[in-house]
């Protein structure tokens, strides 16, 4: 197929968005400064627990903090503790907790909260992916600023996994009830929680912080599930700020059309998550000629001009360059003359315009969620033109959505062939992906081998950064040789805030909500 026919067929599988109206209201020229921030959210935030999987990633950031802050380019800097310490063998962490820091109930974080908090997913089999909870075999508490991490093992990402925002926030003992049970959304953050049900949520500054305070007073998030209406209400001075990947995200059409408006600031930034597609080794992608054939069938440049238009690029790694330790780029491996040559060579005869080989027509289901994330692009859209791309070849693709429920069982129990699959993003990457996407113990890992849990050991546990990049590719490099995955783009990060707002500058991750200089006028 050539780039122009594709091309043609993805633009006539999009939807086109129709343009903000242009302009802005007397109402908003002549508006007070404000010391309200309104928010944009795909979907209400859910119970506000940084120890369950539940609740919005920014709410959740805004709320509780970290002994560690993961901040631009992925430096950690001191966060609750104000310094830390790791023993030359590499097996405890010692933190020294920063003075003065209350929860706002007025609860000390001292080393007996932190403890708690820890207590409550240490070991825990539902935090498997995240290795820490495995690597942690004590938590002393020699005297109330200090706490002691001992591990079972030298474990170089701890730092960094001490930064993310499930589970290893930090929370108010006093936030469970008596059983333990979560009960209430305490932390040590900027903000503390005003009300919170399914049409919004509303936090107030915590005059009490112990940093920088933010200068608005007050934060109000309205759900709104339609993406184009989160545009609008944005465009119409109904809510002040959206975008990011788990707030309420923009479509790349969304971002073009509010480029045009000068009462709108659009920031972008340089993604951190690469959309992959993934095989399931059981079934007929268990033929290497076969996964090497797709990914040779599909033109990654055109998929990603017509979907993404200029605020993507097509991926050639499992993390984008962005992201610490992501390897080398692989190759642009489309190429439709070798696909069919790869197949003939491996025994798929042409059968009228499908392959077959031993009486059986080869055939490909690509399981995705009937619904996309709110404010994601319609994975049908990519599904289609992956199919189309992959019936020039003689591969057969039969397109199964399903509910958001069923997909991730369906996706778990293996019945599929072709899937989607992303990164988790900053800071979860890549010591946390690596084990989601690459080790058998997963639910539904991208490419699991042998060979990819050995690396992503020898990644995890290296002792110095030479080591650390070397394990790394040589995990990538495993996958590549399996043809284990396509990569396909990398995702934009989109954020949009009315003109009015002044200080917000691109976040360092897509899970985080820093607003501390900003004002509305």
């Amino acid at each position: 197929m050539s780039r122009l026919r594709l091309f043609t067929i993805l633009v006539a599988s999009i939807t086109l968005i129709s343009a903000c109206a242009s302009g802005v209201s007397d109402t908003d020229e002549k508006a007070p400064a404000a010391p309200v921030l309104r928010v944009g959210l795909s979907e209400e935030s859910g119970a506000l627990d940084p120890h369950a999987f539940t609740g919005n990633f920014l709410l959740l950031d805004a709320i509780y903090e970290p002994l560690v802050t993961y901040t631009k380019g992925g430096k950690l800097e001191p966060g609750l503790a104000e310094s830390w310490t790791v023993a030359k063998d590499g097996r405890q962490v010692t933190f020294d907790l920063r003075d003065g820091v209350r929860f706002t109930d007025g609860t000390p974080l001292d080393a007996a909260a932190v403890k708690w908090n820890f207590d409550r997913w240490v070991g825990n089999k539902k935090f498997t992916f995240f290795r820490a909870s495995q690597i942690i075999s004590a938590v002393d508490t020699p005297d109330a600023d200090t706490v002691r991490l001992t591990l079972s093992e030298p474990y170089e990402p701890l730092l960094q996994e001490m930064s993310i925002v499930r589970p290893v926030r930090l929370l108010s003992p006093k936030s469970a009830a008596a059983g333990g049970a979560f009960a209430t959304p305490i932390g040590t953050g900027p903000w503390k929680l005003v009300s919170n049900s399914a049409t919004g949520a509303a936090l107030a500054r915590n005059d009490g912080y112990w940093g920088t305070k933010p200068q608005l007073e007050r934060l109000e998030f309205k759900v709104i599930p339609d993406s184009q209406a989160r545009v609008d209400a944005l465009a119409n001075g109904e809510i002040d700020l959206i975008g990011g990947s788990y707030l309420a995200p923009i479509t790349p059409l969304e971002a073009r059309s509010l480029s045009e408006r000068g009462d709108v600031t659009l920031l972008t930034g340089a993604s951190d998550v690469s959309i992959m597609l993934g095989f399931n080794p059981e079934g007929p992608a268990g033929d290497r000629a076969v996964r090497e054939a797709v990914r040779q069938a599909i033109d990654t440049t055109s998929l990603v001009g017509a979907l993404f238009q200029s605020y993507g690029e097509p991926a050639r790694r499992v993390f984008p360059p962005g992201v610490p330790d992501s390897g080398t780029d692989l190759p642009l491996y489309f190429d439709q003359a070798g696909a069919r040559a790869t197949l003939a060579a491996a025994g798929y005869t042409l059968d009228g315009d499908s392959r077959v080989k031993d009486g059986k027509r080869l055939s490909l289901k690509l399981l995705l969620p009937a619904k996309p994330a709110a404010g994601q692009l319609d994975p049908r859209t990519m599904a289609e033109a992956i199919a189309a791309a992959l019936k020039e070849v003689g591969i057969a693709v039969e397109i199964s959505p399903v509910d958001a429920a069923a997909y991730y069982d369906e996706r778990a129990e293996g019945t599929y062939d072709l899937t989607f699959f992303e990164g988790l993003g900053a800071p979860y990457d890549p010591s946390s992906s690596i084990v989601s996407l690459f080790t058998s113990g997963a639910r539904a890992p991208l490419w699991a081998t042998p060979a990819t849990e050995k690396a992503v050991d020898k990644a995890l546990f290296a002792r110095d950064s030479t080591a650390r990049a070397a394990a790394y590719q040589e995990l990538y490099d495993a996958v590549a040789a399996d043809a284990g995955f396509v990569p396909l783009a990398y995702r934009p990060r989109i954020w949009a805030v009315r003109a009015a707002v002044k200080g917000f500058t691109m976040p360092p991750t897509d899970v985080d909500l820093e607003l501390t200089g900003v004002t509305v006028e």
